[in-house]
């Protein structure tokens, strides 16, 4: 058999070679997600956790937040921070005329500030927490209300010392949400109350007492 021949008789005698094996992929149930869609979830963020705190103070969970002193429209104007002829007639602040019941409660939520001891400097904590309330104060919901800041503080020192940080606070705070919203000064106030409202009676020298309480009055 000649070289030429030999070549195409191994050719074609030789077996083919093997197609390359397919990959194989399993398919098996936990190839599919059986879990539900994933849900929206609320928004928890500090402005409006406050915003809702402002809201619905019934529906206020916060332990910072929740737990006011209670003011109602008299207590304000009482307090020398606002003149009944600024709320309109028609606000809703409580009893009607001719009736006993008791003025409601203003909207209110309380604010653990931090200021450095014995000072009313506002920490950059403090700074950042009130960026969120100024956030939460933009809500359409909210955007006519007056805002009335009160400062209190803990039962340590003697009265005339702490109305008067209470008061410096309570401006501070002011000043830093009246700068930030850019709103004018006839919507935005600020007053004092000492240890007078003490948010812990039990324990007059605990932290929680030490806080700046916003009021919402209604607006024009």
């Amino acid at each position: 058999m000649t070289p030429r021949i030999f070549a195409l008789a191994a050719l074609f005698g030789a077996p083919l070679a093997a197609a390359p094996a397919l990959a194989q992929s399993t398919v098996t149930l936990d190839s599919f997600s059986l879990d539900p869609a994933p849900q929206a979830q609320p928004d928890t963020a500090p402005s409006a956790e406050m915003r809702d705190c402002l809201l619905d103070q019934s529906g206020c969970t916060s332990d910072e937040f929740s737990g006011s002193a209670t003011f109602t429209l008299d207590d304000v104007v009482n307090l020398g921070v606002i003149d009944r002829t600024e709320v309109p007639q028609n606000a809703a602040v409580g009893g009607t005329a001719g009736t006993t019941a008791a003025p409601a409660p203003l909207p209110s939520i309380d604010l653990e500030i931090l200021f450095a001891y014995n000072s009313d400097d506002l920490t950059p904590e403090a700074m950042g927490k009130l960026s969120s309330l100024a956030d939460a104060l933009r809500d359409p919901r909210l955007s006519d209300a007056r805002l009335i800041f009160i400062g209190h503080t803990d039962g340590v020192g003697s009265a005339a010392y702490n109305m008067d940080l209470s008061r410096r606070r309570a401006e501070a705070v002011a000043r830093f949400v009246q700068g930030t919203m850019g709103l004018p000064p006839s919507r935005i106030r600020a007053e004092g109350v000492g240890f007078s409202r003490l948010k812990n009676s039990f324990d007059p020298a605990a932290a929680q007492n030490r806080r700046v309480q916003l009021v919402l009055v209604p607006g024009a």
